[in-house]
């Protein structure tokens, strides 16, 4: 009987202390979300796209509108990056991509990596105008050539998913 109650205490602490914990997740979550919070337009800009030659079929060009028309999708106005600038805090989406092959192998490693950025004032010195991270996520993967473009649009399918679904969380 006493090794049932310790159990059943031991079981209730977990459940209570795990729940607890995942509150303090979300907590920190949404403190960090709230930089990209009351944006009603910012800028997107793929702003590195490089590596080993593949013959790519997608350009730079190419995924931006992707993008834009995903945010569309999702109700969020996006502008172009040069229009951005413009605004307070130079709000901006930026697309990240680096490919390299694994010597000749026709193996490629990509990184794709999804960013906001915008001007921030940091306390410490009164600085105004640094550009800071306020949102981050990547991905990251290997594939054969003839599906590196269609593996690197998944990806980037996937962050800008993501990337959704926490400015909602927070606007």
């Amino acid at each position: 009987m006493k090794n049932n109650k310790f159990l059943l205490f031991t079981i209730t602490l977990l459940l209570f202390t795990t729940s607890l914990f995942a509150q303090k997740v979300d907590e920190y979550e949404m403190h960090q979300l709230r930089a990209i919070s009351n944006l009603n337009k910012f800028g997107i800009y793929v702003w590195d796209f490089e590596g080993d030659k593949w013959n790519k079929k997608i350009s730079e060009t190419e995924i931006q509108k992707f993008v834009q028309k995903a945010l569309k999708g999702a109700g969020i106005k996006a502008i172009d990056f040069s229009d951005a600038r413009t605004l307070k805090g130079a709000p901006n989406l930026e697309v990240s991509i680096k490919v390299d092959e694994k010597g000749k192998s026709g193996t490629f490693a990509y990184s794709v990596i999804l960013r906001f950025i915008q001007d921030a004032k940091l306390v410490r010195n009164n600085v105004l105008n640094y550009g800071a991270i306020t949102w981050e996520r990547d991905d990251v993967g290997f594939t054969s050539k003839e599906d590196l473009d269609l593996e690197l649009k998944i990806s980037i399918n996937s962050l800008v998913d993501e990337f959704i679904t926490d400015y909602k969380r927070v606007n």
